[in-house]
């Protein structure tokens, strides 16, 4: 019954749209590429023009979504790869890059949010959400290697709008959010957004499988740990924005931005096989900018400050008056962006320079007397500096796009004297240059050729450049010599857009390579230190389609079917101390999300699906050290005589998975709205990492007002 059920729900769901939004522009079209403003690219220009691959993800998507964060929206409508574990603590990657947060710059407005944790970023007061998938270091900098992710925040000037929403559900989970903003006197404007978030008990994880389990998949995911409460995953949070802007003139404005995250008394270490006691978390993100806006004929000036700061401090006991805390950490990031955007003849050039400040600390404490011992790492820093240039060229009334662009990097890596670690202050520079350059056409209206190539690199922490420290398991050495890592992809594709058809497709290849990976090697001397060697090369298939049913009867109501997938075709890491090629760690085979969304009038229906392949992990799960006896006894002998090579590096196939979830909403009166999410509908048994089941099935009602 199960697998006939699943056939029906698959049969009907087909395709993605790439940019989404109120019915009946829920699907992307050719009308509408050339309306939707992708702002990632600091060129500002339509998604039609952009040869890179972009989604965008707004109106109705976010709203229907039922997402508490970003992590959560992108893993069930952008094929990324994502590890993720309870207790706000997720990071992604995409095009088969390790998904560790190194490869994906994350942005809010286009200023870095100073963190790449993306469970800490709410998207209950987020007008609009693009994933650019492939290198953008040309634009960003270090970090960029994989894609970006940037939130682009209400910016109401006119009449007062907003709303509230109050939902609760499964394990007496209850969330409430406000949005407020508009004009409110003159050119002073303002935005202000809040919500709360809880889950007051365990979650239970799931029971069953869409897809049929190997013996060697069962015993990974341990038949024993279906249908079990989940240790130490219930939560507390908040999350507020607010924004203060004034208009000089149509031509000159300002804005001030503030957000936070807070997160307290967070239970840390719900392993399946509960080998460990339930420690205690407190993680505390701010960040505030500062945005002045101008135009000067063809010229669009912005000037931007920032700064952000993230604290997170950890507890030998959790939710005890006595705690005592064993870690602290601070990341702080202050920066600026100054950039000119010049309109002339059609096309557009973007010239700028951004600078950051970032200075990572950290301190260890003995988790009986609470006295300082030695730190993981000494406390240590950048100092980057950047100058891009940046175009988007139109030819033939538009039909030809075309950009073009480099980025030049200088950065300062610095390490701070640490007496516990006994190392010495030390410095060491970079100069890093990457260009990019993309093509796309419209060789009929609507059928797009695209193709780009580019550049991205990732810098190396200041600790593994500079200096010398000694820890609790010994000495560690930086390498002067050390250099980034770096990567080349092309990609090129065919994309197809009508709305009067209700059709959206778009099919791209990619290839990347990348050399001087980082990796740990032993000095002569039995010091750790790090160098270069190591390379990569991933390769895949990425697809979006939509179909709108509701194109037969002129959109009287929409039916919207949609699919977005990332096949990999390859993604193997060469290990020069090993002298082979093995499996990226965490890189699933296949990502596919997939859905349909129905509307009529006040009606509203929602069924998504998330396809997730195997993936290779390092296996830490293989004994419980207080009773002295090994987790999951049979697993060693399957995973031999399955993959024994596998087996020989201490690694763990991660099964595959399915969940579906299922919305329905219904609007009434002017602005109330009810809302029925049933999330992992099937009660699928997974999880994103090894040892963390996800939670089974579960549901959430919720009731808002718009005005």
């Amino acid at each position: 019954m199960k697998k006939t059920i699943l056939f029906s729900l698959a049969s009907a769901v087909t395709a993605t749209a790439m940019a989404m939004g109120p019915m009946p522009k829920d699907s992307l079209s050719a009308t509408e590429l050339g309306t939707v403003t992708v702002y990632a690219t600091r060129t500002i220009v339509p998604l039609k023009k952009i040869p890179s691959k972009v989604e965008v993800f707004q109106g109705k998507i976010l709203e229907r979504s039922g997402s508490l964060n970003l992590g959560e929206l992108l893993k069930t409508h952008s094929s990324v790869d994502i590890v993720q574990y309870p207790g706000f603590l997720s990071t992604i990657g995409m095009r088969g890059l390790k998904p560790n947060g190194g490869y994906v710059t994350l942005l809010t407005n286009g200023i870095p949010t100073g963190t790449d944790n993306v469970s800490t970023l709410g998207i209950s007061d987020i007008e609009q959400v693009e994933v650019l998938k492939g290198p953008f270091s040309a634009i960003y900098g270090t970090g960029a290697m994989g894609g970006v992710v940037n939130l682009i925040t209400r910016k109401s000037k006119e009449q007062l709008t907003g709303g509230v929403s109050f939902n609760y559900g499964s394990y007496s989970t209850a969330r409430a959010s406000a949005v407020l903003g508009g004009g409110i006197v003159g050119g002073l404007s303002f935005d202000a957004g809040f919500s709360y978030n809880a889950q007051g008990k365990d979650y239970l994880s799931g029971h069953n499988s869409l897809l049929s389990k190997s013996k060697l998949e069962e015993t990974i995911l341990d038949p024993k740990t279906k249908g079990v409460e989940k240790r130490g995953s219930l939560y507390k949070s908040m999350m507020g924005r607010l924004r203060l802007g004034y208009d000089f003139s149509p031509e000159w404005s300002l804005n001030l931005y503030n957000s936070f995250f807070s997160a307290n008394n967070t239970p840390v270490g719900g392993h399946n096989w509960n080998t460990a006691e339930l420690t205690g978390k407190d993680l505390n993100r701010y960040s505030t900018s500062v945005e002045v806006l101008g135009s000067l004929g063809r010229h669009a000036l912005q000037f931007t400050p920032y700064y952000n700061v993230e604290h997170a401090s950890y507890f030998n006991k959790y939710n005890s008056s006595d705690a005592i805390a064993t870690y602290k950490s601070s990341l702080r990031t202050l920066g600026f962006l100054l950039q000119d955007n010049i309109n002339f003849a059609g096309h557009k050039f973007t010239v700028g320079l951004d600078g950051q400040r970032l200075d990572k600390e950290n301190s260890s404490f003995d988790k009986i007397t609470g006295k300082p011992k030695k730190p993981s790492q000494p406390a240590y820093g950048t100092r980057s500096m950047g100058a891009f240039a940046q175009s988007n060229l139109s030819f033939f009334e538009e039909r030809l796009n075309v950009s073009l662009g480099a980025r030049l990097d200088y950065i300062n890596f610095l390490l701070e004297a640490d007496p516990l670690l006994k190392n010495e202050a030390k410095k060491e520079t970079y100069l890093n240059v990457t260009p990019n350059l993309g093509v796309k056409y419209e060789v009929i209206p609507g059928l797009l050729l695209h193709a780009s190539a580019g550049g991205g690199f990732l810098s190396p922490d200041a600790y593994k450049k500079s200096g010398e420290y000694e820890d609790a398991y010994g000495k560690t050495r930086g390498n002067p010599k050390l250099k980034p890592e770096r990567s080349f992809t092309i990609d090129g594709g065919v994309g197809y857009y009508n709305r009067d058809l209700g059709l959206s497709f778009d099919a791209s290849y990619f290839n990347t390579n990348i050399r001087d990976l980082i990796y740990n090697v032993t000095a002569e001397d039995n010091v750790k230190t790090f160098a270069n060697g190591d390379k990569a090369r991933l390769s895949g298939l990425e697809f979006l389609l939509s179909y709108d049913f509701g194109s037969l009867v002129d959109y009287s109501f929409s039916l919207r079917t949609y699919l977005n997938a990332t096949l990999m075709l390859d993604s193997k890491m060469y290990e020069r101390k090993k002298d082979k090629w093995d499996q990226m760690l965490l890189v699933r085979k296949q990502n596919i999300t997939f859905g349909a969304d129905f509307t009529y009038r006040a009606f509203e229906l929602g069924l998504k699906g998330r396809y997730a392949g195997p993936s290779i992990d390092t296996n830490w799960n293989t004994m419980d050290w207080n009773t002295k006896t090994p987790i999951r006894p049979e697993l060693p002998d399957l995973l031999k005589a399955e993959h024994p090579e596998i087996a020989a590096n201490n690694q763990i196939l991660n099964p595959r998975f399915m969940t579906i979830d299922a919305s329905a909403h219904y609007s009434f009166l002017k602005g109330f709205r009810v809302s029925i999410y049933l999330n992992n509908l099937f009660d699928e048994h997974y999880f994103e990492k090894d040892g963390y089941n996800m939670p089974g099935r579960n549901f959430l009602t919720s009731i808002s007002y718009r005005f």
